[in-house]
């Protein structure tokens, strides 16, 4: 029989940046690149052109991994491929699932016999790692390197599923059937009739949703856009930036809240982008710098949560000199300030949260996720931070 080596990796088009990470996963685990092949395969409207290729890769796969979602499981492409898995007896079988399904929503053998695992639980993860390892008959790394190895892989995972948003949800709401006796299509309209519920209000301003959107760090929603769809229903209205749903309109909605809300808080979270996670994903892709970690040490340091403006002479810059002669360093982080807050401001670390008269902004503010992360007891790199500031000193 032929010598079966390669780690068969299936997934839709759509999601090619989860089977790249569960492959660098697999690399920085001491399984070489060769040994992994990864096979895009499109919706039900496109082409294979790589058949045989395909078909021998099958042949010497000892583990076969079906990357499942909501385009996959529609693919028949996809699905033909996980049926030829499900019968190839001499490779192991390890599906996973991505958040847009739900268990009920995998039919067939894989529901039936398969176990079905998450890339974002730890258990999962090495269960799949010592299946692949024992399967290659390779060396596994040491304690340290493997675990390091799976909190990079679950955290830039977690990020990257955070980001995948929509500004529709159709399958979510084509299968529940309270949506069919509301008139609600929109992710902007589920995602302000979501606060309606759980706050349980006939009326919100729009300052009040956009305030709630930062606070709750949720993303890709036009709120303006949400209120005139939202005011077509019975008998609302939108005025001065305020939205009035009708006393009738509001009562259907109430009596169905336990069927709208689970589709509506997934559609939330679809949209929510934790800043603690990408935080996290930066730091474990080597894209803070020494001054950034620095920066990060000094908000802890003095416990700060509100930003000054980017005037070179402002207060803030000031504090941190104090920090930095506090603690014999150079003024890295002092000058480089307004960088490092344009960093920061990027990557959704920090908002603007006031202005001048002429629109200039005067303060931002950490974000909730990010501050609750750094100022944790259980702050994964607080002993690195201090270790950073020691070897900083002059």
């Amino acid at each position: 029989m032929e010598q079966r080596f390669k780690i068969f990796i299936a997934y839709h088009t759509n999601d090619e940046n989860i089977a790249n990470l569960l492959s660098d996963y697999f690399q920085s685990m001491g399984i070489p690149k060769d040994f992994i092949y990864l096979c895009a395969l499109p919706s039900n409207d496109g082409k294979i052109n790589n058949i045989d290729e395909i078909n021998a890769m099958i042949k010497c796969s000892c583990v076969n991994i079906p990357i499942l979602s909501l385009k996959f499981l529609e693919s028949v492409f996809c699905t033909n491929i996980t049926g030829a898995f499900v019968f190839d007896e001499n490779a192991l079988l390890l599906p996973v699932m991505l958040p847009d399904i739900t268990q009920n929503m995998i039919y067939g053998f894989l529901k039936d016999v398969y176990r079905v695992f998450k890339l974002d639980v730890s258990e999962d993860i090495a269960y799949i790692y010592d299946a692949v390892q024992g399967s290659l008959d390779i060396i596994p790394p040491s304690l340290t390197i493997a675990t390091n190895a799976m909190n990079a892989f679950i955290n830039k995972y977690t990020v990257t599923v955070s980001r995948i948003t929509t500004k529709s949800s159709p399958t979510l709401i084509s299968s529940n059937p309270a949506f069919e006796q509301i008139d609600v299509s929109t992710d902007d309209e589920m995602i302000v009739l979501y606060y309606i519920l759980a706050n349980q209000v006939l009326e919100v301003s729009k300052k009040t949703i956009e305030d709630w959107l930062i606070e709750e760090e949720i993303y890709d929603v036009d709120v303006e856009n949400a209120f005139k769809l939202l005011a077509t229903i019975g008998y609302a209205r939108y005025h001065e930036g305020v939205l009035k749903i009708d006393i009738i309109t509001f009562r259907k909605w109430a009596k169905m809240t336990d069927e709208l809300l689970p589709v509506l808080t997934a559609c939330v979270k679809n949209h929510r982008i934790l800043s603690a996670e990408i935080f996290e994903d930066m730091w474990y892709n080597d894209e803070l710098s020494t001054t950034l970690k620095l920066f990060t040490a000094y908000l802890i340091d003095e416990g700060t949560t509100v930003l000054g403006s980017k005037s070179s002479n402002s207060q803030q810059v000031q504090d941190i000199i104090n920090w930095e002669d506090k603690n014999s360093l150079s003024h890295t982080v002092s000058n480089n300030y307004q960088k490092c807050l344009q960093v920061f401001e990027q990557n959704n670390l920090i908002y603007e949260s006031d202005w001048s008269i002429y629109g200039v902004p005067r303060k931002y503010n950490l974000n909730a996720s990010f501050i609750n992360h750094i100022f944790s007891n259980d702050f994964p790199h607080r002993n690195e931070l201090a270790e950073l500031k020691v070897g900083a000193r002059i």
